[in-house]
């Protein structure tokens, strides 16, 4: 559902967050209409105790043909407003901030693009988490949605931060800084509950980036153009 405009839905979203004393944090689409124009996000929603909406994160690396279509092909799946599957990319790499910390959260497969957590880290994330909805990954077996689950832990090793991960099917539960995986469930139903330590550190690629892998292809080309001239 719309969590801005299915009032009803988010009040008992917020009798939970009031009865725990706690935040929740949930993924929903979002609908942003601008005049005749409608734009789709899939986004996660940060509520306070009190029920109120913190702040958002829109989607930002979208998957072709599930979420948009590339090079304005054809359209192949249904699009409405009950199952939207034209969405659009969102531009704000949004720290959730609590009392006590920060943290970052990518979405689905946004875990395999190191770029995203890295940017999350340098803005300020003190701990990760992934969200994801592994349902289509898991029907086939179990291989797709393990595999999934392994990017997270390069992610959680790059940035030094502990990496929390919900998934309605597939691979939940915690990534230490050092890349061991803690409490994990395949659960589809269930809670996890771990201490996660928020980090400050920066490593070297948080603050840096690809420039070491960069680096060598350039030295490997340097060498090739040197050695092709002497032959």
């Amino acid at each position: 559902f719309y969590p801005e405009q299915e009032l009803a839905l988010r009040a008992q979203l917020g009798q939970l967050t009031s009865s725990l004393q706690a935040p929740l944090l949930f993924g929903a689409p979002r609908l942003n209409k601008t005049g005749a124009d409608a734009h789709y996000y899939n986004s996660a929603y940060l509520l306070s105790p009190t029920g109120a909406v913190l702040d958002v994160y829109d989607k930002i690396r979208l998957l072709p043909f599930a979420e948009y279509r590339p090079f304005v092909l054809p359209q192949f799946l249904s699009h409405n407003a009950e199952s939207p599957t034209e969405f659009t990319a969102g531009r704000r790499f949004t720290i959730f901030s609590l009392p006590q910390n920060s943290f970052g959260v990518t979405i689905c497969y946004e875990a395999t693009y190191p770029s995203l957590s890295r940017r999350l880290v340098h803005e300020g994330a003190q701990f990760l988490v992934n969200i994801s909805n592994d349902t289509w990954l898991t029907s086939p077996g179990d291989a797709a949605a393990a595999q999934h689950f392994s990017m997270t832990i390069f992610r959680a090793v790059e940035n030094k931060r502990t990496l929390v991960r919900a998934a309605t099917a597939g691979v939940s539960g915690f990534v230490d800084p050092v890349g061991r995986p803690i409490a994990l469930s395949s659960q589809a139903e269930g809670a996890l509950i771990e201490h996660v330590t928020p980090q400050h550190e920066q490593t070297i690629y948080t603050q840096y980036g690809d420039w070491f892998p960069i680096s060598c292809i350039g030295i490997v080309l340097l060498t090739l153009i040197v050695e092709r001239r002497q032959s």
